[in-house]
């Protein structure tokens, strides 16, 4: 199959739904019973190997799927991620009364399930600097360390700032921001200040 690992594994969990719904219509006429209306769904990692335009559309996705499969069938479905496209992509179809935000968090040896809380932040780079992932800033390593001594000199009195190590730091920025980083307007005016040329 011409296509990448990412959507073989979407058509090969779209087969295997319907496959095994459509099995268990059958078995169920066969035995002559009513089917079952409850679909338990469980998947780790949804993104993996995804384009971000697949990952913002797995899930939305996922559940038309479902819903086409039977307008009666009541899905449970549990995804574990580690992307925050993911999680921007579930904001319109998250019902506070039906649906839960669980973070897995090992503590000492043991893995605690803890919940949170979800908040609408719009944006995957909000999400990644949310409670959910736990990152300072969505950025390089690089570049947060730059902004965060950046931030520290700015927090001093300013008798107290070494005017070389306020160029050692822009010079740090200016290899780790983009131009039109929005760090630049707080940093621009407190570096010029302390004989940085621009």
């Amino acid at each position: 199959m011409h296509a990448s690992a990412g959507i073989q594994r979407v058509i090969a969990l779209c087969y295997i739904m319907v496959w095994a719904w459509h099995e268990h219509l059958m078995h169920s006429e066969t035995v002559r019973r009513q089917p079952q209306r409850r679909l338990v769904l469980l998947i780790d990692e949804v993104e993996a190997h995804l384009h971000p335009h697949w990952q913002r559309v797995i899930v939305p996705g996922l559940m038309e799927a479902i819903q086409e499969l039977s307008s009666a069938l009541t899905p449970q479905i549990h995804l574990a991620t580690h992307s925050p496209m993911v999680m921007a992509s579930a904001e319109p179809l998250f019902d506070e009364e039906t649906d839960d935000l669980h973070h897995l968090k090992l503590v000492g040896k043991n893995v605690v399930l803890e919940k949170l809380p979800f908040i609408r932040r719009g944006t995957a780079d909000r999400w990644l600097m949310s409670d959910v992932f736990e990152l300072p800033l969505a950025r390089s390593v690089e570049a947060e360390r730059a902004i965060k001594d950046a931030k520290a000199l700015q927090e001093l009195d300013s008798d107290e700032v070494d005017p070389e190590v306020v160029a050692e730091v822009h010079e740090r920025l200016v290899k780790y921001l983009a131009s039109d980083d929005t760090f630049w307007p707080r940093w621009t005016f407190f570096a010029e200040k302390h004989g940085v040329e621009q």
